[in-house]
C-alpha cells in the first residue's frame, strides 16, 4: 500500500496516527522554520524533503495541500479483538460497522464524524467496501488518524463476536415500522450498521441485528445519505 495525503491539519494529524507508517514527508519552503514540525518529523524519524513552490507543483498535490503532503506506505487495520479491549470513550462501548460502502467520500465523513464523536471503532468488510485510501483520509479531514479500523472476511462472524460479548447490534433501515432514532439508548456494549450506498443492509445482518432504526422523514423523501444517516444517529446515541 502507497497512497498520498495532503493539507496541513491532515498531515499533522496522521503523523500522530498509531495506524498509519510514511515514506517521505514533502514540504514547500515555506514550512522550513516551523520547527514544532521539523522537530516532530526527526523524533519519528520520518524523512522529509524542502522544494521550492516548482518543485512541490510537480507533484500534484490537491489545490488545498497547504505546502505539504505526506507519502503513506501503510495502514495497519486493527483485528476485532485489539476493538474489544479497547477502553471505552464512555461507560458502553459504541462502535460503527460499514456494510460495503462505495463510496470513499461517504467512508471519510462517517471517519471524520467518528473522530469528532470520540466512537470506539469501525468494522468493515474485506471484500465491495472501499478501503482506507488517499481520498478517505483527505475527505475524513485528519479523522482516520484517530479511529481505529478492523477489516474483517465475513461480517456476520464479526457481530457474533460482538454478541459473544454482550454487544447490542443496531440496524439502520429505511422502514417506517422500525423504532425511531430518537428512542435509542445505549444501555449496554453497542454496535450500529451503516449500509451500502444502493442495497442497504444485507438481509444477513438484519436478521442478526438485535434492533432497527429508522430517521423519520417528510415531503416525500425516500432516504438520506449513509453519512449524513451517521452524523445524525451517532449524534444523538452519544448524548443517551
Amino acid at each position: 500500500m502507497n497512497f498520498l495525503a495532503f493539507g496541513n491539519h491532515t498531515v499533522r494529524n496522521l503523523l500522530h496516527s498509531p495506524y498509519f507508517t510514511f515514506k517521505k514527508v514533502l514540504l514547500r519552503e515555506e514550512h522550513k522554520n516551523d520547527k514544532e514540525l521539523l522537530q516532530l518529523l526527526e523524533e519519528k524519524k520520518i524523512s522529509y524533503q524542502l522544494l521550492d513552490k516548482e518543485q512541490f507543483a510537480r507533484y500534484g498535490f490537491g489545490k488545498k495541500n497547504q505546502g505539504i503532503g505526506i507519502f503513506i506506505k501503510d495502514y495497519s487495520y486493527v483485528s476485532i479483538f485489539h476493538l474489544l479491549k479497547i477502553q471505552p470513550q464512555r461507560k458502553f462501548p459504541l462502535l460503527i460497522i460499514l456494510n460495503c460502502l462505495e463510496d470513499p467520500h461517504n467512508f471519510g465523513a462517517i471517519l471524520r464524524t467518528a473522530a469528532a464523536l470520540a466512537i470506539d471503532g469501525i468494522i468493515i468488510p474485506t471484500k465491495n467496501q472501499v478501503p482506507i485510501n488517499s481520498s478517505v483520509v483527505r475527505v475524513s479531514h485528519g479523522g482516520a488518524a484517530y479511529i481505529p479500523v478492523c477489516q474483517v472476511d465475513n461480517l456476520t462472524w464479526a457481530i457474533n463476536k460482538l454478541k459473544e460479548e454482550n454487544y447490542k447490534i443496531i440496524a439502520t433501515v429505511c422502514e417506517t415500522s422500525a423504532l425511531p432514532y430518537k428512542q435509542l439508548a445505549i444501555n449496554a456494549p453497542t454496535a450500529i450498521i451503516f449500509g451500502n450506498e444502493h442495497e442497504g443492509i444485507s438481509p444477513s445482518l438484519i436478521k442478526k441485528s438485535d434492533y432497527l432504526c429508522t430517521i423519520p422523514l417528510s415531503n416525500s423523501i425516500p432516504s438520506l445519505n449513509v453519512s449524513v444517516s451517521a452524523g445524525i444517529i451517532l449524534a444523538h446515541l452519544i448524548q443517551t
